[in-house]
């Protein structure tokens, strides 16, 4: 079963919450049987349906689920990981879980992820690794694969996971769909158990950039502060100054620069230079925050984290004081760097990731990349917007010549993500929808 489109959904429930609870059982018992093909769920609501007392603005009819680091009521939150799968249920929902709800959203359950949010690639020991349902044999990106993934097969309309380098983006881009971070701090964290305090925030997973309006303009936000009173400004990166990149991938992004420039978009070409330090700085701010607010289980349930995790912890342990002084300087340094690049502009374009998703097991790879550098290679355009604190969406950009999909990121000015979104959604008026790759998958 594949969820029909959100808008008409809606407005055929008409505010029946009988039948949209009906619609979210139907849902949930199809993805009931999907933990031993597609691994997009570690959990599934025993019996979903909306909220008895609904806000005026319904969301009635919208089927939604969460990265199993977010807060449900009810359910436990294992963060991926054996520490927790044993863990009592939550008593509590997170906030995004708790509004959704109250404007008639249904949750379907939790979304698999890479074990603490630690990774970018969605292999999970425990859970098991999500598939790419372009590719059956290849990977849909981490930490929040699992959401992406459940978007992108219609198991739901919208998902949400979180992001601290490119979590949300990174799956997107290679699962074709969109994936969308937004300032840190306009969404709260309350109820999230994140993986890094200065990096993380909470992401939004959608088919169409519709959607993502919808639900942005239920959750009741500070007024943005974009402005509608002038033509769109684009930048675009026309070079590879970032970082060498999959030639299949610069294929599709120049393709779709070219598609926005031939219906009239106000598009200038720029180079971003100096930001091939981002990852290092990212990884000097995560590794001892994570270590940090890992301190205790390290020593005493070790044996219950996987063992790259553990030694990633165990790594953050090294980090002086200084080191990380020291990173917080350079985010400084690499805010100013970027402002100066998009001051021209009201958004600029890149692709979303460097390379293509890899067949399982194997890394990413870019050809002109140094070895050892998976991470710097699948994070180079997402992790410096983590680090600078601007808010950015991936949208499907086509697919490449092998088909699969590509991702265009869209970088806009901090606090203006309602502007963002709405210039995302002209965007995509151009480059279209992607389909569902559901009919085509292959197991």
């Amino acid at each position: 079963m594949q969820v029909p489109k959100l808008k008409g959904l809606m407005r055929q429930i008409n505010g029946n919450p009988s039948m949209a609870a009906e619609l979210a059982r139907q849902a949930a018992n199809e993805i009931r049987p999907d933990g031993g093909k597609w691994k997009s769920f570690i959990s599934v609501t025993d019996d979903p349906h909306p909220s008895e007392s609904l806000a005026l603005d319904s969301l009635l009819g919208c089927l939604f689920s969460v990265k199993d680091n977010i807060d449900v009521a009810g359910a436990i939150t294992t963060c991926g990981s054996n520490l927790f799968a044993h863990s009592p249920p939550v008593v509590k929902d997170a906030w995004i879980v708790e509004a959704l709800k109250a404007a008639g959203a249904v949750c379907l359950g939790k979304n698999n992820m890479h074990e603490l949010a630690l990774g970018a690639t969605g292999m999970n020991p425990r859970f098991g690794t999500t598939r790419n349902p372009w590719d059956f044999d290849r990977g849909v990106g981490g930490s929040s694969g699992g959401s992406a993934l459940a978007v992108a097969l219609r198991q739901v309309h919208i998902a949400f996971g979180t992001d601290s380098g490119g979590s949300v983006r990174i799956p997107a881009a290679w699962c074709g769909v969109t994936g969308f971070k937004p300032t840190p701090g306009s969404l709260s964290l309350q109820g999230v158990a994140g993986a890094c305090l200065t990096l993380d925030c909470l992401g939004i997973f959608s088919t169409e950039v519709g959607d993502l309006i919808t639900i942005w303009d239920s959750l009741d936000l500070p007024k943005d502060s974009g402005t509608d009173n002038h033509s769109i400004r684009l930048g675009y990166l026309q070079d590879e100054s970032m970082g060498p990149v999959d030639p299949r991938v610069w294929e599709r992004y120049q393709e779709s620069v070219d598609s926005l420039k031939r219906a009239n978009f106000d598009l200038t070409g720029v180079s971003i230079e100096g930001f091939e330090t981002a990852p290092h700085v990212a990884l000097s701010v995560a590794y001892p925050e994570i270590a940090s607010t890992h301190m205790e289980l390290m020593r005493s349930s070790a044996k219950l984290y996987d063992p790259e995790i553990l030694a990633l912890l165990y790594l953050g342990e090294l980090w002086s004081g200084r080191n990380y002084l020291d990173a917080q300087r350079a985010r400084s340094l690499l805010r100013h760097r970027f402002w100066k690049i998009i001051s021209p502009f009201d958004v600029v374009l890149t692709p979303t990731v460097a390379a293509q998703p890899p067949l399982i097991g194997q890394p990413a790879k870019v050809e002109g990349d140094s070895k050892g550098t998976e991470l710097s290679t699948l994070m180079r355009f997402t992790v410096p917007f983590n680090v600078i604190g601007y808010p950015a969406i991936s949208v499907p950009a086509g697919l490449d010549r092998d088909g699969l999909p590509v991702g265009l990121q869209l970088i806009g000015r901090p606090s203006s993500d309602r502007s963002l979104l709405k210039i995302a959604r002209q965007v995509e008026d151009v480059l279209g929808i992607m389909p569902s790759p559901y009919d085509g998958c292959t197991t």
